[in-house]
């Protein structure tokens, strides 16, 4: 049996305070089926500092309950819902939700942050499998859009079958920038990375679904801690989320992501996003 394990250091949370250093970072991990060479990267491998407020679907999430608190990304789909990963989601009770920002450890005049206690994980998120993993997040109100706040575009109808294999997408977040004192990174980072078919992906993880997309690990890029639930876009389009990857971050194999264009039902019935 594969193993998938869920990386949360037990920790008191401490009143919630956004962008406090005392929560945790959110990783999973599958166990691949291959030997791998360890080499830690303790952040989006590969990555540069985005240009602030060009990435402004770009979410930044503190979720936690009554023993626990992580960190992870989303993205904005609409003025009323964010999209995640299923994982970031699903022993939360609340999300501090902080939109337009950039230095995330700083206080910016673009940002906006609000609380949700309205967190839908997949009714079909298998947690040890992580089939299914996609959460949306209802903000309390809609936001306001400024030109540091925008939702993303989601793929359309005919994107079902399209494997994206090939291309050139990019994930951002605020993941880990220090592996041993679990720092946030002060700005929000991209990478760039070649989508690769699901063949490719499985001679490390195993069988996967359809519903999971898989990027290269090459030119050492990938995802890291701190980035789940963050957005895969090709093209202006988002076409993952944030899901899965080898234990710490080692450089050189595959990050896994939810197929969105897989799961634009679910996200036209549990939000106000109309899917084309």
């Amino acid at each position: 049996m594969k193993l998938i394990v869920f990386v949360l250091a037990i920790a008191a949370l401490e009143a919630a305070v956004p962008k406090s250093s005392d929560l945790q970072f959110l990783r999973m991990y599958k166990e691949p089926i291959i030997e791998v060479k360890s080499e830690f990267s303790p952040r989006i491998m590969g990555g540069d500092e985005a240009e602030p407020h060009s990435i402004p679907y770009q979410v930044f999430l503190e979720v936690h309950n009554d023993t626990f608190g992580w960190y992870c990304g989303g993205s904005l789909i609409s003025q009323n819902y964010v999209l995640t990963a299923g994982h970031c989601g699903f022993y939360g009770d609340t999300a501090i939700i902080t939109l337009g920002a950039h230095k995330i450890t700083e206080t910016e005049d673009t940002q906006v942050v609000v609380t949700s206690t309205d967190i839908t994980v997949h009714e079909k998120y298998h947690e040890t499998r992580l089939n299914n993993d996609v959460c949306v997040i209802k903000l309390p109100e809609p936001v306001t859009l400024t030109d540091a706040i925008q939702p993303t575009v989601l793929p359309s109808r005919s994107d079902i079958d399209n494997t994206f294999e090939g291309a050139d997408a990019r994930i951002s977040g605020w993941g880990l920038t220090d592996g041993q004192n679990h720092d946030l990174s002060e700005v929000l980072n991209y990478v760039d990375v070649t989508v690769i078919n699901n063949r490719q992906c499985e001679k490390v993880f195993g069988i996967l679904l359809p519903s999971v997309i898989c990027t290269s690990g090459a030119r050492n890029t990938g995802s890291c801690n701190g980035d789940s639930g963050g957005p895969l876009v090709l093209n202006g389009v988002q076409i993952g989320v944030v899901s899965f990857g080898i234990l710490d971050c080692i450089r050189g194999y595959p990050s896994g992501f939810s197929r969105v264009a897989s799961f634009l039902d679910w996200i036209a019935d549990n939000s106000d996003v109309v899917i084309e």
